[in-house]
C-alpha cells in the first residue's frame, strides 16, 4: 500500500505528458489522458492511431483510370517465363533460323516487360513530374524495338543467337 501511495505522489508532481512527448512528436500517439493522472491512466497514458492490415480495394486513381487488367499481365509475364524455359533448350538442341526469331521475340518481350516494371515503379510522376515518367517509358519502347530489330537483323544476316553463343563459347 505504500508502494503505491508513493507512486501517487510521483504522478502528481510530474505530468505524464513530459513523459511520452518524443513519441507525441513522431505523430504516432495522441494523448488520452489528462495532465495530471492517476495509476491507472499511468498504465495506458497514450492510445495508438488507428491501423489496419486489411487489403486494399482500391487502387490508385491514375491505376483505376488507365483500365489495366494487372492480374492478366502478371499471368503473361509468368507464362513466358516458364515458355523461356523451354525455348532457350529448345533452340540449342533444333537450330533453325524460325526458332531464333521465337526466341529473340521471347527474350526481347521479357527484358522488355522488366525493364518498364523498373521504370514505372522508379520513375513517379510524384517525383518527376508528369512528363518525365512518358518519356522514359517511351525510351524503354524505342529500346525494346531497337533490341528486337537488331537481333532480327543478326539472325537473318549472321549467324543467328545460338551460333553466336556456342561461337563464343569454344573461345
Amino acid at each position: 500500500m505504500a508502494t503505491v501511495m508513493a507512486l501517487r505522489a510521483v504522478i502528481r508532481q510530474r505530468t505524464v505528458g513530459s513523459q511520452f512527448a518524443s513519441l507525441r512528436l513522431n505523430g504516432l500517439y495522441h494523448a488520452v489522458a489528462p495532465a495530471t493522472s492517476t495509476i491507472s491512466q499511468v498504465v495506458l497514458p497514450f492510445q495508438a492511431k488507428h491501423f489496419s492490415v486489411s487489403p486494399v480495394t482500391k487502387a490508385a486513381p491514375e491505376v483505376e483510370q488507365a483500365g489495366h487488367d494487372h492480374v492478366m499481365h502478371w499471368s503473361a509475364e509468368r507464362l513466358l517465363s516458364v515458355v523461356l524455359v523451354g525455348a532457350i533448350p529448345a533452340a540449342v538442341a533444333i537450330p533453325h533460323p524460325a526458332m531464333e526469331y521465337f526466341l529473340a521475340l521471347s527474350m526481347t518481350v521479357h527484358s522488355h516487360w522488366g525493364v518498364e516494371a523498373i521504370v514505372v515503379d522508379y520513375v513517379r510522376p510524384s517525383i518527376f513530374g508528369k512528363i518525365i515518367p512518358k518519356l522514359a517509358v517511351g525510351a524503354v519502347y524505342g529500346l525494346s524495338f531497337l533490341t528486337l530489330g537488331g537481333l532480327c537483323y543478326f539472325i537473318y544476316t549472321d549467324v543467328g543467337i545460338i551460333n553466336a553463343v556456342k561461337l563464343l563459347w569454344k573461345l
